[in-house]
C-alpha cells in the first residue's frame, strides 16, 4: 500500500496551564488555522481511552483529559463545513467502551456537549460497531477491519495523551493506532511484532491532524501513570513529527528509542529524524524543546515505575518474584511487548489498589514469562506461568497454574490469579464487577441486536471455517 502521509513537518508547541476548555479551544482553533488544516464533513476524533476504572484502581492520567476533548468538539462545531463530530475509540484488550467512556467521564462529557451544541455529535465504542475491511499488505497484517465510523469518517483527528510507556518508552499519537482494531484484530501479534504491528497499521490510521494532551503528562507506567505537569498542548498536521517532539520532551530520542516510531520511519514514513521537525508556537527550536523539559525532571525511580519488575518488588520488600526469559530457545531475546507488558499492567493496578503494604504481605508467589535455562526451586510456592512460548523445570512448587495464550493480558491475569497471591484482586471488587458485567452483558445485546456478532460470523465463515474445510 502506497505510503499517505502529510510532509508538512510543522509542529505547533502552545503553552496552557490548565485544562481550561476556553483557552483550550482558542488554542486549538487558532492552531488548525495557522496550520491550514481544514476539516470538513463527517469528522472522527479518535483520543486515548486505553482503560477507566474506579479511582481506588485507576488514575486518570491514564486518558486524554476529556477537556481537551471537549474543546475541540466545540471548535470544530463553529465550523461551518465540519457536518458531524464522532468519538471513537476501543479500549485495552477486555475493557468494554461503554465501561471506559463511563469513568472516564466520556459519555457524560459527550451528552452535555450534544445538548449544548446543533452539530451532530456522538461518541461510539469501536468495538460494537459494524466493521469494514481495508487492505493494508503489511508484515503482519493482510488486512483489518475498522468501525464503519472511523472507516468512512472524512477526516481523522487524533488526540493522544503523551506519557512513558513500560516496554514501548512513550504513548503518542501512532501508537494510538492499537486501538483502531477491535479485540480479536488487536491481539494479533501484540509480541515481540507489535511495533511492525504498529508501523503496519499506520497505513490506515494515518491521522489527517494531531492535537497531543500534554499538560498533565504521565511517567512510569501507562496503565497507571503517575502525574507530572507539563504545560503544553502540542499540534500537528503529521502525526510523526507531533510523536518526536512528543517523546524529547520525555526525554527520549525518539527515532532511535521508541521502537515503534523507528519501525515506522524504517517503512519510509518521514520526518526520520527529530532535526527535519520545524518547532513553532511557544518553542522555537529544540534548544526550547530540551528546555521545555526539565519540567517534568527528575528522572529518577517514579519516572521509571514498573518498567521492572523486581525492581519494584524490591522497592516494596514483596516476596513475589518474576522469572523472565527469551521466547525461542534459538535466541536470547526477550518478548518486550507480549506477557510482559501485561504483567507490569497488571501488577501496577494491584499496587494502586493494595498499596505497597499489600505486596509486602503477599504470600510468597513466582512468575514465569518466557524460557528459563535454570532450574526453579519453588520453595513451596505458588507458581503462575504466562504464555504459550514459556518453559522452565520448576521444582516443590505448591501447585502450578498456566496461561497458554500469546499474548496473556493483565485482565487474564485478575481472573486467573485472582487473590491466590494473598493480595485482593480489584477484579472481584463487588461494585465494579456488577458495573463490568453489566458493562459486558449491554455490549453483547447491542451486538446482538444491531447484527454486529452476525457479521463477525459470517466473517470466521469465509475467511476460517471454509479454508479449514
Amino acid at each position: 500500500m502506497a505510503i499517505k502521509q502529510d510532509n508538512d513537518f510543522r509542529v505547533l508547541v502552545a503553552e496552557c496551564p490548565e485544562y481550561d476548555q476556553a483557552k483550550i479551544k482558542t488554542i486549538i482553533s487558532q492552531g488548525m488555522a495557522t496550520l491550514g488544516y481544514k476539516p470538513h464533513g463527517n469528522v472522527v476524533i479518535k483520543p486515548n481511552v486505553v482503560c477507566a476504572f474506579p479511582s481506588v484502581m485507576w488514575e486518570k492520567t491514564a486518558v486524554t483529559d476529556f477537556n481537551m476533548v471537549a474543546s475541540a468538539v466545540r471548535a470544530l462545531a463553529e465550523l461551518p463545513e465540519v457536518k458531524r463530530i464522532d468519538i471513537n475509540e476501543t479500549p485495552a484488550v477486555g475493557n468494554p467502551s461503554r465501561l471506559a467512556f463511563k469513568y472516564s467521564g466520556y459519555r457524560e462529557g459527550t451528552n452535555k456537549l450534544k445538548a449544548e451544541l446543533s452539530k451532530p455529535i456522538d461518541i461510539k465504542g469501536m468495538d460494537e460497531e459494524h466493521r469494514v475491511s481495508r487492505f493494508i499488505g503489511g508484515a503482519v497484517h493482510d488486512k483489518v477491519r475498522l468501525s464503519r465510523t472511523f472507516a468512512n469518517a472524512d477526516t481523522k483527528i487524533y488526540m493522544p495523551k503523551l506519557k512513558c510507556h513500560c516496554v514501548s518508552h512513550m504513548t503518542g499519537t501512532m501508537k494510538l493506532n492499537v486501538g483502531i482494531v477491535n479485540f480479536d484484530d488487536r491481539a494479533i501479534r501484540h509480541d515481540f511484532m507489535l511495533n511492525e504491528k504498529i508501523a503496519d497499521l499506520a497505513a490506515v490510521g494515518w491521522p489527517d491532524f494531531a492535537i497531543m494532551d500534554a499538560i498533565i503528562v504521565g511517567v512510569g507506567n501507562e496503565a497507571l501513570p503517575i502525574p507530572r505537569k507539563l504545560g503544553l498542548i502540542l499540534m500537528g498536521r503529521n502525526g510523526l513529527a507531533v510523536d518526536l517532539i512528543g517523546a524529547r520532551l520525555l526525554g527520549i530520542r525518539g527515532e532511535k528509542d521508541v521502537p515503534y516510531l523507528e519501525a515506522i520511519i524504517k517503512r519510509g514514513y518521514k520526518p526520520a529524524t527529530t532535526e527535519q521537525v520545524q518547532v513553532m508556537g511557544d518553542a522555537k527550536s529544540l534548544a526550547d524543546i530540551d528546555r521545555l523539559a526539565e519540567r517534568i525532571k527528575p528522572y529518577n525511580e517514579e519516572f521509571y515505575r514498573w518498567q521492572d519488575v523486581n525492581t519494584e518488588f524490591k522497592r516494596m520488600n514483596s516476596p513475589l518474584h518474576l522469572y523472565f526469559g527469551p521466547y525461542s530457545e534459538n535466541s536470547d531475546a526477550t518478548c518486550d511487548t507480549g506477557c510482559i507488558m501485561g504483567i507490569k499492567m497488571y501488577l501496577a493496578f494491584l499496587e494502586k489498589y493494595v498499596g505497597a503494604e499489600g505486596f509486602a504481605k503477599a504470600r510468597p508467589s513466582i512468575f514465569v514469562i518466557g524460557k528459563i535455562k535454570e532450574p526453579i526451586d519453588a520453595k513451596g510456592a505458588p507458581v503462575f506461568v504466562f504464555g504459550s512460548c514459556s518453559q522452565a523445570e520448576i521444582k516443590n512448587a505448591k501447585f502450578i497454574s498456566r496461561i497458554n495464550k500469546c499474548f496473556v493480558t493483565a485482565s487474564d491475569m485478575f481472573l486467573i490469579v485472582g487473590n491466590r497471591t494473598g493480595m485482593k484482586s480489584p477484579f472481584f471488587d463487588p461494585p465494579f464487577l456488577s458495573k463490568y458485567v453489566a458493562s459486558l452483558l449491554a455490549s453483547m445485546a447491542v451486538k446482538t441486536f444491531n447484527g454486529r456478532y452476525l457479521q463477525d460470523f459470517g466473517y470466521y465463515l469465509d475467511q476460517h471455517l471454509f479454508r479449514k474445510i
